[in-house]
């Protein structure tokens, strides 16, 4: 499965489209990359909501398939180790101007549990096609729905951010990772 690169995060997530009402819980988020110094993980926690579709693919808890997706980060709701690294990575964000990133769902694949979604992601007010496993298990709670990707700085025209002069600098790459279950 090609895995591609994203940017700092995704905590909230809204599955939206005409039909039916849309089915919403809360979802933890996790940004996580490396440094020169030591490696770094940032957390957020948002809403996931999904609207299930009247005919499409089937997946794991939802027989009539999703309709559509929307997933949507608000930058200012992460929290890094320390105060100074979610500074840094709001500015790194430009939080001010775009807060928050967002992935729309396009379509998807289901192969068992696991569904491959494409979307397009919004970082900065820069779109692109990103692609991301999602594996979805169904419980007597609601549906678990889980997925990470790879992402890169610079497929959204993003330095990755270098303080003490240069000499501490964070890896080209980050991995997104989310998880949260949709109550039926």
């Amino acid at each position: 499965m090609t895995r591609r690169a994203l940017v700092f995060g995704v905590a909230f997530v809204v599955f939206h489209g005409a039909g039916a009402a849309a089915q919403s819980s809360t979802v933890e988020f996790t940004v996580s990359g490396s440094s020169t110094v030591r490696n770094w993980t940032c957390t957020a926690q948002g809403v996931i909501a999904v609207t299930p579709a009247t005919s499409a693919a089937p997946v794991p808890g939802f027989a009539t398939g999703v309709q559509a997706a929307t997933v949507t980060v608000p930058l200012t709701a992460f929290k890094c180790p320390n105060d100074e690294m979610t500074q840094h990575l709001n500015e790194t964000m430009k939080s001010g101007e775009f807060p928050e990133i967002v992935y729309r769902l396009e379509k998807y694949a289901v192969a068992g549990a696991q569904a491959q979604a494409t979307g397009t992601m919004t970082i900065t007010g820069v779109s692109k096609p990103v692609n991301m496993p999602v594996t979805l298990t169904s419980s007597d709670k609601g549906v678990l729905v889980e997925g990470n990707t790879r992402l890169e700085f610079a497929t959204f025209n993003l330095e990755p951010p270098a303080v003490f002069l240069g000499m501490l600098k964070v890896g080209p790459q980050i991995r997104i990772s989310f998880k949260g279950t949709i109550a039926r």
